[in-house]
Formats: C-alpha cells, sequence, structure tokens
C-alpha cells in the first residue's frame, strides 16, 4: 500500500465522512508545523521522525521539517492504508547543498516485501540530471520515469504531484513542468510503508539533506490553477473546468467535398498480434482478455454515442517460426520476440495448442466478424533453415535463410496451417510469406543475438518461393491469397539496385521476367511499409512517385501500408531534439503519416505494427496501441490506452471497408506539403453514397473554423452530423456542439471524425434564407424560376428530381439574379432546386403540377 491510501485510509477510519465542497476544498492531510510540533491539523495521520530529523526555525518559513543525510534522517507515516490512484500531494522544498546528489528521495512508497516502490527523487543519476517521479516494480519487472528539470538548491520552491488514474502531473511553484503516464500506479506498488527524507530499507546514499514545510495530501486531482493558489499560500479557488477551445479566429476554410470524384475502395484498417499477444492471450484473466478484445474489435457505440472500441477491420495473426521452443539457443535476445512453431521437430507433423495466447485473440477477431484476417511470417519453420535459426547468420550472404531443398516443404507448410484454420471455422483471408526482405536480419559479430526473428529475400528467390506456394495452393485448392513483398520502405518499391529493390516494377510488371501476375494465389496487393519517408519531402514526394507508378500498371495493383510504427526520427519532425513528445504529439504524427498514404499514396488499407508492448519507449509512445505488462507470474496484468489507440479509432472505428476515398478542395489553397503542417482531411462516402465520413488532423495551435458543403451528390445534402475528438483532453469521444450550417471546428492539436448521412433535402452546409434565394414553380409560364440577390456568389444552379437524380446544371453569371428553367420536358412532382457557391449550398423544394 502507499502513502496517500495510507493518508486518505486514516480519513475515513477517524472521520465517518469527509466531503468538501469545490468552494471550500480542504487538505485530508495537513502539517503546517505551526504549533512547533509534527501534528497532522486534520488529525488524520501520525508522522514518526526518527535518526535526528527534527523541527527547525528557518529563516524564511519559520518552524519547518528538517532532514540530515549524515545522520541517516527519515520520518515515516503510521500504517493505515487505503487504495486510490486519485489524489495530489503538496509540500514546499529547501535542498541543502551539503552531501547533495543524485537519487536522494523526498517521499517513498515502499512494498517491504516485493521491493517494488513509486519515489520522487530531485536529481536522477543520468541525462540532465533533473528530478523525476519514479515507478520500480518488482512484480512487473518495469521501472518507468517522469522526468523535468533540474532543481534548484538552497532555494524554498512548491512542489506538487498530482495523480488521476494513470496520469501523473508535477508542478514546480504553481506551474506544470511534465507530466505523463504510470502503468504501474500506486494502488499496484502495494505500498506498506511511506517515508520522507530516505528509507531504511533502501539504500543509505538516498537520503537527503532537506527541508519541508506545509506538507498537504489531497483526495483529489487538483487542477492547475488550484495547484498555484496552494503554492501562493491564498485560498483554493473552485476548479478551472478542463475544456476543450472551440473559440475560433480567422476566416473559415471552405471545405468542398466531391461525391463524384471517387479514389480508392478501402479494404481494412488493422493491426498485428506481435509479440506480447501470445503471453496476454495465454495468462491475463478472462475478463481483462474480454475487455481488450471489444476494445480493439467492437463497432458498437455506448448509450452516449462513444465507440466501445476501434472496429479494427484486419488482424494479422504471426505465423510462429519456433523459435520460442529453442529458447537462448534461438540467439534472440528478446525472449518475448521468440514465437512458438505450430511444426514439431519432425518437419511433418504439427501441434496446434502451440500459439495459444495469439490464437484467443485471432477467434475474438473472427467472432467479431473483422473483415480480414492475415496470416504472415517473419521467418519460416526453423526446421527449415540454414542453421535451423530463425535470422541469418553473420558473415553468410544476402539471401533467404530457407534452405533450397525445402521451397516446397514451406509452400506446404503454409497450406497446411490454412487448411487447419479454415477446418476450424477461421479463414485467413491473405497469407504474406516474408516480411521486410530488405533488411539483412544478421547479428553484428559471429555467434552473436539479434532481436527477433527475420530473413532477406533476394528478388529472384521472392519470384521462386511465390511460384512454388501458388503451385501448392492451386493444387489443394486453398482459397487464401498470396500478398508480397512487405518492403522496408516505399524506396524499395519504386528504386533501386539492391538484391530487394525496384519491386513494384519486378512482380507486377507482365513485361518483367519476374512478374507473377499469372499466378492464380497471387493477390493483387502491393504492401509496403511507412517506414522512413514520414517527413519532410519525402512525405509527399516518394508516395507521389509510388502511387504514379502504380497507376500506369496493368492491370492496376492495390497500395496496402502493412506495418508502421514510430520508428526512427521521422515522428519527431518539427520538434526539437531534446524535447521528449507526449502522447498527443505522437499521435498527431501517426495521424500525418496515415493521412499521407490515405490521399497521396491512395491505399486501400493501413495496418499497424504492435498492437501490445510492455509500456513506452524512452518516455514516448512510438510503438504500440495499449501498452500491456504482464506480471511476472503471469496471473494479471495491467493495460493503458494510448493517444496512438484513439487516434487510429479515428480512422479504423469510422472509415469501413468497401468505402470510397472521394476529392475535395479546400478554399485556402495550400500545398499538399503546406497542408501537413497545418490541417488536412481525408473524406470518404459508403458505395451508397449514403454516408460521408471526413477526418481531420490540426497540427498548429489554433481551433480551426471549416465551412462544409458537398458537390456531385445528386441532390443530396449533409444530414445527422456527430463529430469524434481526440486530443489532450478527450479520447475518440463524441462532442456536444453545434454542427448546424455546414460548421466544423477542428480543436488545435488534434484529430476529429466528422459523421454525416447524405440524404436528400435542405443541406446542413448554410441556413436559409428567404431573402438570398428563392426558387418557384410558375405553371402557367411551365417554367421553374431561381431568383438571386444582388452580389451574390452563386455559380451553378442545379435541379434534381425528388430521387436526387441530376437533371440539369446551369451556370451563372456574377450579376445575374434570375434563372429560368422550362418544365415542359419534366413529369409532375417535387424537384430540388440548388444554388451552389464556394462552401455554400442552398436548397428549395418545387412542386411541377
Amino acid at each position: 500500500m502507499n502513502f496517500f491510501k495510507l493518508l486518505l485510509g486514516l480519513v475515513l477510519l477517524c472521520v465517518n465522512s469527509l466531503a468538501f465542497a469545490q468552494s471550500n476544498i480542504q487538505p485530508v492531510v495537513n502539517y503546517t508545523f505551526n504549533s512547533g510540533a509534527a501534528v497532522d491539523e486534520t488529525g488524520n495521520s501520525e508522522l514518526f521522525l526518527y535518526n535526528n530529523t527534527s523541527l527547525f526555525t528557518d529563516s524564511e518559513r519559520g518552524s519547518v521539517l528538517q532532514f540530515s543525510a549524515s545522520h541517516k534522517s527519515y520520518a515515516a507515516f503510521n500504517r493505515n492504508l487505503l487504495d486510490t490512484d486519485t489524489f495530489t500531494v503538496s509540500f514546499f522544498f529547501f535542498w541543502e547543498n551539503d552531501n547533495a546528489g543524485s537519487w536522494h528521495q523526498l517521499f517513498e512508497i515502499h512494498n517491504q516485501e516485493t521491493n517494488s516502490n513509486l519515489f520522487f527523487t530531485p536529481q536522477i543519476g543520468w541525462g540532465n540530471y533533473g528530478c523525476a517521479l519514479i515507478s520500480d516494480s518488482k512484480d512487473y519487472g518495469l521501472y518507468e520515469t517522469i522526468e523535468t528539470d533540474v532543481l534548484q538548491k538552497n532555494k524554498w520552491m512548491h512542489i506538487a504531484i498530482t495523480f488521476e488514474d494513470k496520469l501523473a502531473k508535477i508542478y514546480i511553484d504553481g506551474a506544470e513542468i511534465s507530466s505523463g503516464y504510470l502503468n504501474i500506479s500506486p494502488t499496484l506498488i502495494q505500498g506498506d510503508s511511506l517515508y520522507l527524507g530516505g528509507n531504511p530499507h533502501r539504500s543509505d546514499n538516498y537520503y537527503i539533506s532537506a527541508r519541508l514545510d506545509e506538507i498537504k495530501v489531497f483526495d483529489q486531482a487538483l487542477s492547475a490553477n488550484q495547484i498555484l493558489a496552494v503554492a501562493n499560500e491564498t485560498e483554493i479557488p473552485d476548479p478551472e473546468d478542463k475544456t476543450i477551445n472551440w473559440e475560433t479566429s480567422g476566416d473559415p476554410i471552405d471545405l468542398t467535398i466531391d461525391i463524384a470524384s471517387k479514389q480508392q475502395t478501402i479494404q481494412n484498417f488493422g493491426s498485428s498480434d506481435a509479440w506480447n499477444t501470445e503471453r496476454i492471450g495465454k495468462y491475463w484473466p478472462e475478463t481483462k482478455k474480454e475487455k481488450l478484445a471489444e476494445l480493439l474489435f467492437s463497432t458498437e457505440k455506448d448509450a452516449d454515442g462513444n465507440p466501445l472500441g476501434i472496429g479494427l477491420s484486419a488482424w494479422r495473426f504471426n505465423i510462429g517460426a519456433g523459435t520460442a521452443e529453442q529458447g537462448d539457443a534461438s540467439r534472440i535476445s528478446e525472449e518475448s520476440r521468440r514465437t512458438e512453431g505450430f511444426l514439431n521437430a519432425d518437419g511433418s507433423t504439427y501441434n496446434w495448442e502451440k500459439q495459444a495466447g495469439q490464437q484467443w485473440f485471432l477467434q475474438k477477431a473472427n467472432q467479431y466478424n473483422v473483415h480480414h484476417l492475415i496470416g504472415w511470417q517473419n521467418s519460416p519453420p526453423v526446421e527449415y533453415t540454414q542453421n535451423n535459426l530463425g535470422f541469418r547468420e553473420y558473415g553468410t550472404e544476402m539471401a533467404t535463410i530457407l534452405k533450397p531443398e525445402y521451397f516446397d516443404d514451406y509452400a506446404r507448410f503454409l497450406a497446411d496451417v490454412s487448411e487447419h484454420f479454415d477446418n476450424e471455422g477461421i479463414h485467413f483471408d491473405y497469407i504474406s510469406p516474408l516480411n521486410e526482405p530488405q533488411w539483412g536480419w544478421a547479428p553484428s559479430s559471429s555467434s552473436g543475438t539479434v532481436t527477433q526473428e527475420g530473413t532477406p529475400w533476394t528478388n529472384q528467390e521472392i519470384f521462386d518461393v511465390v511460384s512454388t506456394i501458388d503451385n501448392e495452393f492451386s493444387a489443394r485448392n486453398v482459397t487464401s491469397k498470396l500478398f508480397i513483398t512487405e518492403a522496408a520502405s516505399i524506396n524499395s518499391m519504386t528504386g533501386g539496385t539492391g538484391h530487394a529493390d525496384n519491386q513494384l516494377y519486378k512482380f507486377w510488371n507482365a513485361n518483367s521476367g519476374l512478374s507473377l501476375l499469372d499466378k492464380s494465389s497471387f493477390s493483387d496487393i502491393v504492401s509496403y511499409h511507412s517506414y522512413f519517408t514520414d517527413y519532410g519531402s519525402q512525405l509527399v514526394d516518394n508516395r507521389e512517385e509510388m502511387a504514379q507508378m502504380a497507376q500506369l500498371l496493368n492491370p492496376k495493383p492495390q497500395l496496402w501500408q502493412t506495418e508502421y510504427s514510430l520508428l526512427a526520427d521521422g515522428y519527431r519532425y518539427g520538434y526539437p531534439a531534446n524535447v521528449k513528445l507526449t502522447e498527443m504529439q505522437c499521435a498527431l504524427s501517426l495521424s500525418r503519416t496515415i493521412m499521407a498514404d490515405l490521399n497521396i499514396a491512395n491505399v486501400s488499407a493501413w495496418q499497424w505494427w504492435t498492437t501490445f508492448e510492455q509500456g513506452k519507449h524512452n518516455g514516448e509512445s512510438r510503438f504500440c496501441l495499449i501498452e500491456a505488462l504482464t506480471k511476472n507470474d503471469n496471473s494479471d496484468g495491467v493495460y493503458h490506452l494510448t493517444k496512438l489507440f484513439y487516434t487510429f479509432g479515428n480512422f479504423s472505428y469510422f472509415i469501413r471497408p468497401d468505402m470510397t476515398r472521394v476529392d475535395y478542395s479546400r478554399s485556402d489553397n495550400l500545398s499538399t506539403s503546406e497542408t501537413y503542417e497545418d490541417i488536412v482531411f481525408s473524406a470518404f462516402t459508403d458505395a451508397e453514397e449514403s454516408k460521408v465520413v471526413i477526418v481531420a488532423t490540426n497540427f498548429t495551435n489554433e481551433v480551426r473554423d471549416v465551412k462544409l458543403s458537398v458537390d456531385n451528390a445528386n441532390g443530396k445534402t449533409l444530414k445527422n452530423p456527430s463529430l469524434f475528438l481526440t486530443d489532450e483532453f478527450s479520447n475518440l469521444e463524441k462532442q456536444d456542439i453545434d454542427l448546424s450550417n455546414g460548421k466544423l471546428i477542428v480543436p488545435a492539436k488534434s484529430v476529429v471524425t466528422f459523421t454525416a448521412d447524405l440524404e436528400v433535402g435542405t443541406s446542413i452546409g448554410t441556413e436559409l434564407k428567404e431573402q438570398d434565394f428563392k426558387a418557384y414553380y410558375n405553371g402557367r409560364a411551365q417554367q421553374i424560376i431561381a431568383e438571386l440577390p444582388s452580389n451574390h456568389s452563386y455559380k451553378q444552379i442545379k435541379l434534381y428530381n425528388i430521387s436526387g437524380q441530376l437533371q440539369l446544371t446551369i451556370p451563372v453569371e456574377k450579376q445575374q439574379q434570375r434563372i429560368v428553367i422550362s418544365s415542359a420536358e419534366y413529369n409532375k412532382g417535387i424537384f430540388l432546386v440548388s444554388g451552389i457557391a464556394a462552401g455554400k449550398r442552398e436548397t428549395v423544394k418545387v412542386i411541377i403540377f
């Protein structure tokens, strides 16, 4: 149990009810030392002082608590405990220069049984030697830090730390200076002690020479304005609402969605089960696994209209190579990245009980009717490879590790896997037999280790193995299709002279000697990875080149982006090198790449890399949608949904299979490159043209005002709009804001998804004003009359029948105020007359009788 649990627990034990109104917020623990004693003025806790910890008369603050590192001074609270992850701890701190160094501890929640702890130190022992909040869980083998600036010595300062579930924030002198998520929050430490100034059960180096004053604990996470008041020692006000800023400035962007300008048809948005899915699916409690499955695959909404999950429409199942069975002999250094294999050591029989954890999630994906299930491999089974390893040995030629005599066996293996799962009621729509063949996948020295399975393939070897697999699939009527090559980057698709380069031409050009177009199992999918082309001019130029090259091929293939995470440094584009990105900043980088692949490369599918990872990478959310940690004894697990998860959901939940991307025009006339540093949009409609989905990503610090309209929609207009927001405050949540009159507001640094129905009738795009636009039927003259005001901006008048079919388009001159349409050729009935302007459409019903 921990410090704050203890103090809050005492409150509940000593007081029947403590409920503080927002207008009268009081601490539940309060040590002012004004009485010259270490007494909690609330009466809810006790503090015991050890080893010359004493009250000291400070010239600036009066009576304060003083600790001496040389005397190993510390203080401990009494041990009554209560679990909580919502609190604020606040105190004034003076760091004495004597014996000052790294890793001193101001407070520590400690579990004596496991030696897990959560502590705040004024100076860590690396980097900029700043202060940090650190969670060190021995149960989960996880060490997490939230780091910030260096603290000054011999100076009083106010420090406050708030916890709200897993989100912790550090304030110095009333200003927030750092924040982050800790997967192992205070309740999971299960501390049995809380110490100030040092811990008698840990190293003597952790004792500090310091002074503390006004130690307070609140049973809630105070807001920024409240922390400032505590730091200033003034009355605590009501909290400032953590609200989203919807106030716009400047002219709106007129965004016109052209329903007739159709581009690629979307197949799926997906993610893979490498590598931590195996342990989660095998060991975690059923209730938690079911919740994770819902979060990944559900397409339902809750009572408030918020998505229950992100509705993945593809799930990638890693068909293992069998390195897990080899243990350390696999020479794969990270145990979690070794995979079990279905193939037994004899190379011909199978154990279908293997990969049980991955199979659990595969079954759930199937039960949730995920649109596409994909089986993929990093390495062929080790029974078929050189040296029986899941990687290329150091110093060997740049070629596949699959032995030449086992090409046929590998093809049979993949057919056997496909048939087995078909018999289980799980159909792999696609098999991807190789991954990133451009890389060497070898250790850096003889007998060295690697971090994962992998093998290079030359273009000739790819042709040979795909041809062999196709022969096997065709002979056995395996209906799973093959796609390749999961190229490591776009550049390997479009050019190059390496062993696995220029692949778009090599395999999808009928005139190439390595063309695979005549293989019946070979799909029309070109798969690549967006690594290393996710920033600067490459973001646009490389994708334009690939899309243009694909457009020239006959038949034209689909482009699929099948693996991406925030690898290398491209995700940091526009940020200083020494600044750690927040979750939302990482999420905006992810959205930039997705948008570029959709809008420029015209991909039909987009798939993320690892669904689950064990926490952040150096404090940043880069490699997973869900941070998931399994307890060392495999008895339980904890997880955190990152902003990457919610941002991906802005796409995957709403852009469904068989929707089509449509073009748009925007009034600000930014270049393509400029939009990816400003605000970028991607628009979609369904096959029936009954819905519109628009995803917008705002990279700027300004709230952006957008005026929506649709064109070429057969008289249909936008109805029943909704907006779903992911930003600092919201997680894919439906917003209760005014979306009438074609209004779309995109908050700063956010990703939003706008949805609406397309129906015949008056648009939400503008308020109809009788004096602005009139249309009526003159029966005697058999004419439909449209009257326009002076100084209007209308460009066209369009006539639709009641079914929304366009009957007539008439251009409008600038000074023209009256348009006459002969009705003689039209049958009696209801018609729609629309006036079209930039970002504006007005529609009026007329009846021909």
